[in-house]
């Protein structure tokens, strides 16, 4: 999927398998989110870029299908729990009584349990590698882009998310700010006199300009249509 969000800086890169958000909604643990850094140029910018690579991660056992149990055996439900995955905890203050919700000790708040685990995996997921494809949009700028559930993946929980953090290189000819690219030229006093046609570079080939009788320093001349596109799917 294309990137929906950019997360300005970014903490929990490449924690452990297990290390992810902790308990969601009792037992629904995310899976570590994980970085791929890569460089781009201005002509990247202005077309967009595909990217192609392999990471390394947790992915669903072949054996048993990511299940965790072994072939032909499925999961029960965990009775201390009944299936729910956390338990009502009652504590006496006083008078009163306040009850707190936990996730469940005997299933680790999954709510199933596994009789028989397989035997290649045991918890359903076995280290591989996976192919990754997806383009940067044209007009992407620095910073972190994020592809939705493309990050590590653990048993019974969600997959974290794959941060690709972008940084667009310096060019050697052009400045960037925002969607305008500039280009610094020199001319003799003589040619901002009396005026002069020009040819000059663009990230599209090159482009002819005049400079009118006159000009003074620091004229700004103007090619529209000749900088960036906007920016595309920013996280």
């Amino acid at each position: 999927g294309q990137g929906r969000r950019s997360t300005g800086g970014f903490e929990s890169i490449f924690e452990n398998l297990f290390g992810g958000s902790g308990f969601g909604n009792f037992g629904r643990q995310t899976g570590s989110d994980m970085l791929y850094e890569t460089s781009v140029t201005l002509e990247d910018v202005l077309h967009g870029k595909q990217i192609e690579l392999d990471l390394q991660k947790h992915l669903d056992c072949p054996d048993c299908s990511g299940t965790g149990c072994q072939p032909g055996t499925s999961k029960l439900r965990c009775n201390d729990c009944n299936g729910q995955g956390q338990m009502r905890v009652g504590r006496k203050m006083g008078f009163s009584t306040f009850v707190t919700v936990q996730p469940c000790r005997k299933c680790g708040g999954r709510g199933m349990m596994i009789e028989k685990p397989c035997k290649k995996c045991k918890l359903g997921k076995v280290k591989g590698t996976k192919h990754i494809s997806f383009e940067l949009p044209a007009g992407i700028d620095n910073g972190d882009y994020v592809i939705s559930g493309e990050g590590e993946s653990i048993p019974d929980g969600v997959s974290g998310d794959l941060i690709i953090r972008v940084n667009v290189q310096p060019h050697p000819k052009f400045k960037r700010d925002g969607r305008d690219i500039f280009y610094d030229t020199q001319l003799s006093m003589t040619d901002a006199s009396l005026g002069k046609n020009l040819e000059v570079p663009t990230l599209e080939g090159f482009s002819k300009i005049t400079v009118e009788p006159g000009s003074q320093p620091n004229t700004i001349i103007k090619l529209k249509g000749k900088g960036l596109p906007g920016r595309g799917l920013r996280g």
